[in-house]
């Protein structure tokens, strides 16, 4: 991505989630706040909704990962966690709509800093205050040292973290990606969730068409698919980083889960995996 300029995917994202308020009612995931942080009118987002014909999967796939997380995250929080980690959060609203208030749960939000800057105009606009559990670390995810910055916002190295790294692995280079779950595989009791994909040839036909036109797109504002991972190699690399109890939840599995809640849901096959593990 550009240096000075907010993430373009970040931005997509944000519709997509508040897509799925305007068309789905938030059915897989409620977010009051998603419409207020785009700062688009409704129609604008229908259209976006609607430009294409598969645009329906890529809103399943972006709130079901959500859901997936932020319910393992409500998990590892009954289990005594009390530090969350949103690697490449863009707009993400988790913080906003935290329902562990009691808990006094830290949430850390790692972007890049343009992104990031982006952000607090938004919340700005839409009159929306920080909470005061969030703190924001800017961060280049291929240069910087994530355990370094994050130590510097105040995170505890020694206590456990739940990290989130949601449509962040599939533009980093396999060495950025092992630099990352190194760091996180050295937090004990740390778990992730994060997605992936599969090589094109795990998807239908249709798909692969839509992915190559969206990788057209995303080269014109210097930001690139980098990284595919078969099944087993990805679990062949969390385990070599320590992480043991791997769920990898397939596109069937998430459709079969989550489908129904999506208006008009379009058919085909994506090579897309959303993975919890712990260490």
């Amino acid at each position: 991505m550009k240096p000075n300029e907010p993430s373009r995917t970040a931005l997509n994202v944000a519709r997509q989630r508040a897509a799925h308020q305007v068309l789905d009612h938030g059915s897989i995931l409620y977010d009051p706040f998603a419409m207020k942080i785009l700062r688009e009118d409704e129609k604008d987002v229908l259209q976006f909704a609607n430009k294409h014909p598969l645009a329906s999967i890529g809103r399943l796939v972006t709130t079901a990962r959500s859901r997936i997380a932020e319910d393992a995250s409500s998990r590892a929080i009954e289990r005594g966690i009390r530090q969350i980690v949103i690697l490449g959060a863009g707009l993400d609203t988790f913080a906003l709509r935290n329902p562990h208030g009691a808990r006094q749960i830290r949430i850390y939000e790692v972007d890049h800093p343009a992104t990031q800057a982006w952000k607090r105009d938004r919340l700005a606009e839409a009159q929306i205050t920080l909470p005061p559990c969030l703190i924001l670390v800017p961060i280049d995810f291929e240069r910087d040292d994530v355990g370094e910055k994050l130590i510097a916002a105040g995170f505890q190295q020694n206590s456990p973290a739940f990290f989130t790294w949601l449509g962040v692995v599939p533009y980093l280079t396999q060495d950025a990606i092992d630099r990352t779950l190194d760091y996180m595989s050295s937090i004990q009791h740390s778990e992730v969730v994060f997605d992936y994909m599969e090589p094109p040839e795990a998807s239908s036909e249709e798909i692969r068409q839509f992915e190559k036109e969206r990788t057209e797109e995303l080269e014109k504002v210097d930001e690139h698919w980098v990284s595919r991972f078969e099944p087993a190699g990805m679990a062949a690399i969390l385990r070599s980083h320590g992480f043991s109890a791997i769920e990898d939840i397939n596109f069937q599995e998430i459709t079969s889960r989550f489908g129904r809640a999506v208006q008009g849901l379009a058919p085909g096959q994506a090579g897309v995996h959303v993975v919890h593990a712990k260490h």
